[in-house]
């Protein structure tokens, strides 16, 4: 039994095959959760749950309600079975995880990914980044996390599961997430397309009710990044945004305004001074010799506590919801 578990909801086309190494030692084990009937998976070293249909997050409530089995591991990756990732990159990335004791995590998307939220692609300048938000698409969780988190999949009723990524960064008071730029995989399908209007809007106005019945929203801000030595880096304010525009150039071509919206969601958690009627004289000699600002990290921990404190009551108020809603 590996310390920890990737359990993927799955259908015919599934790119869970990619996940393993046939004969490669591993540390991590994969228990599908078929949607539909799908192949046999003779041959593979997998565990193969019941088919239970409907969309994902509607499976996996009923799996991790049913079946207990997930307690006895460290951390649970649930990703889209769309995800093409080899077995390294995932014990690279639980590795990581562990390391940096991450509640709620994911990996980074690669840079040819199809993606909705810039904040889950890969940033080449970080080999992690601590952060606001974490997709649905491929979340990863500590046990405890996902044991404190479980109730909130009664919310969905569309089985979705949108509005959920806003919700448990702020039962978690925003600490200990993070993103893994460093162990990137690819997300193969487009993303936020639906077949049936109806369902779409219904998926919709349910992610709106969650959001508005727990007062909390996406914060798509990077507090900190980490270097391929596990260590937080220590940048100024303007250092980090710096480093994360430049590490996620590639997508500005495509989509030019990916680059006002970061420094939209950088800016109420950190502080800038205001410019200067007299500008900023700077001889190109004097360049890296001027003050470093006030360090990032003091800025960004400031107002995470700021978030916590707001959320401190209404996260509790919420977990009791939760509670008694399910």
């Amino acid at each position: 039994m590996g310390r920890d578990l990737v359990l993927a909801r799955v259908g015919r086309n599934s790119l869970h095959r990619s996940w393993i190494d046939q004969g490669k030692p591993r540390n991590w084990d994969l228990y599908l959760c078929p949607f539909q009937e799908i192949p046999s998976q003779a041959g593979l070293d997998c565990i193969e749950g019941r088919v239970i249909a409907g969309p994902k997050w509607a499976g996996l409530r009923t799996l991790l309600q049913e079946w207990d089995g997930w307690r006895e591991y460290d951390h649970i990756w649930l990703p889209d079975d769309d995800i093409f990732a080899t077995q390294d990159t995932i014990t690279r990335m639980f590795d990581a995880a562990r390391a940096l004791q991450f509640q709620l995590f994911a990996p980074a998307l690669s840079e040819n990914s199809c993606y909705a939220h810039y904040i889950g692609m890969r940033n080449q300048r970080f080999f992690a980044r601590r952060v606001g938000f974490v997709e649905i698409m491929v979340p990863g969780f500590s046990r405890a996390a996902l044991e404190e988190l479980l109730p909130t999949l009664d919310l969905s009723t569309t089985g979705w599961g949108w509005g959920l990524d806003s919700l448990w960064p702020k039962l978690l008071d925003y600490r200990d997430m993070g993103i893994i730029d460093g162990t990137p995989v690819f997300h193969t399908r487009p993303v936020g397309q639906f077949r049936d209007a109806e369902l779409g809007r219904r998926v919709m106005e349910e992610s709106d009710r969650i959001m508005d019945a727990y007062d909390c929203r996406q914060q798509m801000v990077t507090f900190g990044g980490i270097n391929a030595d596990l260590q937080d880096l220590q940048l100024s304010a303007d250092e980090l945004l710096v480093q994360l525009t430049e590490g996620w150039q590639y997508l500005f071509q495509q989509n030019p305004r990916v680059l006002r919206w970061i420094m939209a969601h950088q800016e109420p958690f950190f502080h800038w001074p205001a410019y200067h009627p007299a500008g900023a004289p700077t001889a190109p000699d004097q360049a890296f010799a001027q003050p470093r600002q006030q360090r990032s990290s003091g800025d960004a921990d400031d107002r995470r506590r700021e978030l916590q404190t707001e959320a401190a009551g209404e996260t509790r108020l919420s977990q009791t919801m939760v509670l008694g809603e399910s």
